[in-house]
């Protein structure tokens, strides 16, 4: 299910208990927050911090990747782990999904 599915049947249940609002505008803000929780693959590199969801071609089993900021400048960097550690994101190739909230 696509998080625009998602934001349209959350907005369904909800829509009764809105009063006057604009339809349009509740479904794009549903949309942008449930990317949080409903994660999708994409090949959009991260944007900001986080823990994300990483697929590399041709690897079917995906894994939890850091992302944060590297210690001489604010480029953003995946940690891939020894031997490799911290690479640009830039240069990682795959699928994202993410970034995923922390438990509360």
């Amino acid at each position: 299910m696509t998080l625009r599915a998602h934001a349209e049947a959350l907005y369904e249940g909800l829509k009764s208990l809105l009063g006057s609002h604009d339809s349009g505008q509740v479904q794009a803000v549903l949309e942008r927050e449930l990317r949080h929780v409903v994660p999708t693959w994409t090949e959009t590199k991260p944007d900001c911090p986080g823990w994300y969801w990483f697929k590399p071609p041709g690897i079917a089993e995906p894994r939890l990747m850091h992302v944060d900021h590297g210690r001489i400048d604010t480029k953003l960097m995946a940690d891939l782990g020894p031997p490799n550690n911290l690479v640009s994101v830039e240069r990682v190739a795959g699928q994202w999904a993410g970034p995923l909230l922390p438990p509360t």
